[in-house]
């Protein structure tokens, strides 16, 4: 099985990084650094699919990240 997944991570407040990935629900994570966070959602997206989908092969899964910070101003 062959999947291309989308990952949405941003930086917080407290400096980590938060990563979802939209495709495949309840699939969110969190890191202290952008790799770890992209890989701790790659590990947990590999595991949701094995459970919905039984014992199949997801060496070919890959999440393509994009940067995205949640860092904005307003002006009140």
């Amino acid at each position: 099985m062959t999947a291309k997944l989308s990952m949405i991570c941003s930086r917080q407040s407290n400096g980590a990084y938060f990563a979802i990935c939209p495709e495949v629900k309840g699939c969110f994570t969190q890191g202290d650094t952008y790799e770890e966070a992209a890989s701790n959602l790659k590990e947990l997206v590999e595991i949701t699919v094995k459970e919905e989908l039984g014992d199949v092969d997801l060496q070919a899964i890959s999440l393509v990240g994009a940067k995205i910070f949640s860092e904005f101003e307003i002006v009140v």
